[in-house]
């Protein structure tokens, strides 16, 4: 694993998530659906409510447009932790977004929320060893936030989910990007290798723009109602069951 590099984002940059989403989210290049906005920021609201600590990270940033969004649901002194290959592309096995450090490091210093500690860690998650796993957990877990859009082959997204599992703090959030996407099959396959190889801690409760969300089993029950009070009424909103799981599910 190579040394992580750090950068700490000017004062003057927007603070909110609403603004970030409105303004500065167009800007960013990546792959995020613009509708996912209000269920991304009812997550935040649970976590207030609830005081769920930890800090935020994600596998597979490309440029920083979600990882920044989940910044800006962040509170002062906690930690935003980016894990990728970045520009050592020969290990980017799928092409599924050709990223750039330094292209993410100025999207951090544009648009990101201050006051946090961002750390960039370039490595192959598929790569990284229980000890440098431990190490990471250590000095920048656990999450609250964690999502996982890295490499989308069955392999490493099922390695993905294992670690950002193990990384979750309690009432924490994982989120998987890409599930039933035809475009990455690997990922779906991966999932249904999850639940049917291992004994998982987790369960889904939401499924919304190709994401899919999942918390501790402790806490699914807070998480789904909460989601289903706001879905309700909705014409694309079924309550669905994926993995023995009851979970809001939104399509389109």
């Amino acid at each position: 694993m190579h040394a992580p590099t750090k950068i700490n984002a000017p004062a003057h940059q927007p603070n909110s998530f609403e603004t970030y989403w409105s303004d500065a989210f167009p800007k960013v290049e990546g792959w995020v659906d613009a509708r996912l906005a209000p269920w991304v920021q009812l997550i935040g609201s649970i976590q207030r409510d609830q005081n769920i600590r930890g800090n935020i990270g994600e596998i597979g940033v490309y440029h920083g447009k979600f990882l920044i969004a989940l910044a800006h649901l962040s509170r002062p002194g906690e930690k935003v932790t980016a894990i990728d290959v970045f520009d050592d592309q020969e290990k980017n096995l799928d092409g599924a977004g050709v990223g750039s450090l330094e292209r993410l490091r100025k999207n951090i210093s544009a648009y990101a929320p201050t006051a946090l500690d961002y750390e960039f860690i370039k490595a192959d998650s598929i790569a990284l060893t229980p000890v440098e796993k431990a190490k990471i957990m250590e000095s920048r877990g656990p999450f609250r936030l964690f999502s996982v859009d890295g490499c989308h082959t069955a392999e490493h997204t099922f390695n993905d989910l294992l670690t950002a599992q193990d990384f979750l703090s309690p009432g924490g959030v994982l989120i998987l990007d890409d599930f039933m996407q035809p475009h990455w099959p690997g990922v779906t396959e991966a999932v249904h290798n999850f639940y049917g190889r291992t004994v998982p801690r987790i369960k889904p409760f939401l499924y919304a723009c190709h994401k899919l969300f999942f918390v501790g089993y402790g806490w699914h029950s807070t998480y789904f109602k909460a989601f289903a009070e706001q879905a309700q009424g909705r014409s694309d909103m079924r309550i669905s069951s994926n993995f023995g799981s009851s979970v809001v599910t939104l399509y389109p």
